[in-house]
């Protein structure tokens, strides 16, 4: 039988154990004892407690009859209190010892506990089909991946009928998997996830499809939460903040506050009513912009940044009429900058992309001002000619992309969805063409200048038109590139629809690691592949993290 060695890193804060007395002057006092999950949100977990008679560091070893993995401690959490547990393998019976170590070396261990894991959601509505088409252990970063899955079946219009809305906006999802793509933890809740991140208290900040913003621990308990004041839902338990919206992206900072993108909308005169024709017909048009705000744990708050005071109502993107707003409770009302990622930067500036806009804009968090913007550069006025980044050589601009971000080299790294490959009223790009890619840049923020230095495009790979969301972060260890390609339409149809007619079929999703050799090489890629069927369940991801290090 082959043995693999897998570890969770859990790094608590505080233990104050019971006394003893053995040889080597340390027992347990009180005898490990595991316990499920009591909150069903997360069922892959447990709780361990024990007790000992000093500080101790905890090493739980996990054993399914194949698969070992280690969960830590060190001695600053209380295990009286309760230890979280994950790393089970779904529906089998494991093996759990406990290690105890104090602070001069002596050690003692339980006897093993059984501990009988649940199995997963079989509805083909309540879990996708997880398959890892291709794994390097060698090369791909080592530890665990975390994706939020979301479903949706095909939909005759792109605003859709109730029912379809419904199925995809009332299921939320968080999964975490080895390299094989077994599940070792996941956490369901009754509102679609967007962004995510994984703190290294191993607590998880999310936003929701209904506005909210959510803390969690990995028992799936919500330990905070936000809720935007003037959502089209009403009231909310959570700790109102005076917003209309929080979507796609937010954070906590290092101060405590949290950064989160907002919206405002407002009625703009004389108006567009196609992004196809600009001779149509103008129109009165609610518009919705996108707010940035800053507030502090309490809801306050104590920064923010409105679009519609900085950038050009008049420079529109490709779907700007493609309904999102009145999907999410706003009738009426069209979408113009459409931000999905925001970042604060070391040097205090807030870094935020805008997909509708395809350009990623660096903002100077004490004056406003627009410092400079990154993008495909016609459309702007006059007045922000001057900021705009020039791409050398014959490299291509992304279109519509995800999650630009600066990595530890000081590089910028991004996901390009690629799709239209023009701006109103440019005719776009047709579909099947507009395949995606994780993309990598230098910039020199002095001159303003931009270089593609890695691409995740090589000869004859495997083009997918990624529709929507995608991300692309550098792995901290190997220095690889883990993409999410967010909501892919199905490759086999794909020549079947337009830009209006996409949302007829179904999409899946891949999840794929290069190594940034020259050309790329593929070192891991997960599948997330339809479920069920008549209609089939297609699922697709905000984005897909690794996970080195679980801290608790």
């Amino acid at each position: 039988m082959k043995l693999r060695i897998q570890s969770l890193i859990l790094i608590t804060t505080t233990a104050l154990l019971c006394s003893c007395g053995i040889p080597n002057g340390l027992e347990f006092i009180a005898d490990p004892k595991i316990a499920p999950n009591p909150n069903r949100a997360a069922p892959l977990a447990a709780i361990l407690t024990f007790e000992s008679d000093r500080p101790v560091k905890t090493t739980i070893k996990v054993f399914d009859g194949e698969l070992e993995r280690s969960v830590r401690y060190d001695e600053s959490h209380d295990p009286s209190d309760g230890l979280t547990v994950i790393g089970f393998s779904p529906n089998k019976t494991h093996k759990v010892t406990v290690f105890i170590e104090d602070a001069q070396g002596n050690f003692a261990q339980s006897k093993p506990l059984d501990f009988k894991a649940p199995g997963l959601p079989t509805h083909p509505a309540e879990f996708p089909e997880i398959q890892v088409a291709h794994v390097d252990h060698t090369r791909a970063e080592s530890g665990y991946r975390l994706f939020n899955p979301r479903r949706r079946i095909p939909r005759e219009t792109q605003l859709g009928n109730e029912q379809e809305l419904r199925f995809g906006e009332s299921f939320g999802m968080l999964t975490m998997v080895d390299l094989e793509g077994n599940p070792i933890w996941y956490y369901q809740t009754e509102s679609r996830i967007a962004g995510f991140n994984y703190r290294e208290d191993g607590r998880i900040f999310y936003v929701t499809a209904d506005y909210h913003l959510v803390e969690i621990d990995l028992l799936g308990n919500v330990t905070r939460s936000w809720y935007a004041e003037r959502r089209p839902q009403g009231p909310s338990e959570a700790t109102p903040v005076d917003a209309l919206t929080f979507h796609h992206d937010a954070d906590l900072l290092d101060n405590g506050n949290i950064i989160a993108l907002s919206t405002e909308k407002t009625l703009i005169s004389n108006y567009y009513t196609s992004e196809y024709d600009a001779k149509a017909p103008r129109k009165d048009q609610w518009v919705m912009g996108d707010r940035l705000v800053e507030l502090t744990p309490d809801g306050k708050i104590v920064w923010e940044w409105n679009a519609f005071d900085h950038m050009p109502t008049s420079r529109i993107g490709y779907e700007t009429f493609s309904t999102y707003w009145e999907r999410r409770g706003f009738p009426g009302v069209i979408d113009w900058s459409h931000a999905n990622e925001i970042t604060k930067l070391e040097d205090g500036n807030v870094l935020v992309n805008f997909r509708y806009q395809s350009a990623v804009l660096k903002i100077d968090a004490n004056t406003r001002e627009i410092i400079w913007i990154f993008g495909e550069p016609s459309g702007w006025p006059e007045s922000l000619q001057s900021k705009l980044f020039r791409l050398e050589g014959d490299a291509r601009w992304p279109w519509h992309q995800h999650a630009p971000q600066f990595t530890k080299e000081g590089t910028f790294v991004m996901f390009d969805n690629g799709n239209y490959r023009s701006h109103p009223f440019n005719p776009p790009t047709p579909v099947k063409d507009t395949w995606s890619r994780a993309i990598e840049y230098e910039l020199d923020e002095e001159n303003l200048v931009a270089r593609q230095i890695w691409t995740s495009e090589y000869p004859g790979h495997e083009k997918f038109v990624t529709i929507a969301m995608g991300n692309a972060t550098v792995t901290p260890e190997k220095g690889n590139v883990l993409a999410g390609y967010g909501a892919i339409l199905d490759p086999e149809r794909v020549h079947e629809v337009d830009w209006k007619t996409r949302a007829r079929i179904g999409q899946v999703t891949r999840c794929i690691e290069y190594a940034k050799t020259s050309p790329t090489e593929i070192v891991w890629e997960l599948r997330l592949e339809p479920t069920g069927d008549d209609p089939k369940i297609g699922w697709n991801i905000f984005g897909c993290k690794a996970i080195k290090e679980l801290s608790l």
